[in-house]
């Protein structure tokens, strides 16, 4: 047994020796390079300083309570790496940086560390279909066929933080000529993920970001605004599961016998309701007036009596 002690005594006292090199092996890459703004950046002053509270904590422990020195020297290892990180970790060693002195630098990296704190967990919890949400976000921003570049920034973060590409060439290559078409490829795209029944917190948070990125160049298009009023109305009615506030119909109200049948060929999904004039087809149901009025102006557009009715004002036909 005695034999045993002494075996393992040895390995402890090999592995302080091989603790005492691992550090030197990482101390020595680190402060080779402690004068780069990136290396002093890449440190986490707050972990470091949490990490030199429980060395000294431990180092107490076993020098006045358990009077284990081989344990007390190799967590007094450990404190030196520490120490070393710790002070690289402000940018004391960047060029120009000393002269603001050890307090200052303290707090800059601390407001960067603040910054950065959820950097790894957005990386691990990236939202479901954010590649959906990337392509509604840059197709909204290029509804006024312009891109302007706070706009751009916005859009490169959100996807930086989860990490997906966004390649403005590409996406401007999906769109179509012509605002109106644009307008319901949009609506279409919002409607598609929505019906991937994405959990409401993160609906809320699509929101938020449909209100920044509206807001991002300091202006509000008429083009934004429509479709702005139109998506919100969609993205609220998911959130609510009720349906609150006026909602439209576009309704095609046919004029000859042959025009049902047009209608039918042209709209198979469309909805046969009766109204105060008769039989009609409700062709979509919108929370726009504005929006539903550039619907109807494309199908008058093929000489077809399209009008917007509030759903309040049309029942189905039995």
């Amino acid at each position: 047994m005695d034999s045993f002690k002494d075996v393992v005594r040895f390995l402890i006292e090999m592995m302080i020796f091989i603790s005492l090199l691992q550090v030197y092996l990482r101390i020595n890459k680190i402060w080779k390079r402690k004068h780069e703004r990136e290396v002093a950046d890449s440190q986490s002053i707050f972990g470091l300083a949490l990490l030199f509270v429980n060395c000294l904590t431990w180092m107490v422990y076993y020098f006045f309570i358990e009077n284990d020195i081989r344990s007390l020297i190799d967590t007094s290892i450990m404190l030196i790496e520490t120490s070393a990180f710790l002070l690289v970790s402000t940018g004391f060693f960047v060029k120009g940086q000393k002269r603001l002195g050890l307090k200052t630098l303290i707090k800059q990296a601390l407001r960067l560390e603040r910054k950065e704190a959820d950097y790894l967990i957005k990386r691990f919890f990236k939202p479901q279909n954010a590649e959906v949400i990337i392509n509604i976000l840059h197709q909204l921003a290029m509804i006024d066929e312009e891109l302007d570049s706070k706009e751009q920034e916005l859009i490169t973060l959100f996807a930086k933080e989860w990490n997906i590409p966004y390649s403005v060439e590409k996406l401007n290559k999906e769109r179509f000529t012509g605002t109106e078409k644009n307008y319901i490829r949009l609506r279409n795209s919002v409607l598609d993920y929505l019906d991937r029944e994405p959990p409401h917190e993160q609906i809320a948070q699509f929101k938020d970001m449909v209100h920044e990125l509206i807001k991002a160049d300091d202006k509000v298009t008429k083009e934004e605004e429509l479709i702005s009023t139109e998506l919100l109305g969609l993205i609220d009615n998911y959130i609510q599961k009720e349906q609150k506030g006026d909602i439209y119909q576009v309704i095609i109200v046919p004029q000859r016998i042959e025009q049902e049948t047009e209608i039918k060929d042209m709209l198979p999904d469309s909805q046969r309701i009766q109204t105060a004039g008769g039989i009609a087809y409700s062709i979509g149901t919108y929370y726009s007036q504005r929006y539903a009025d550039m619907i109807c102006r494309q199908f008058r557009k093929n000489n077809l009596f399209t009008i917007v009715y509030r759903i309040d004002d049309v029942e189905t036909a039995s």
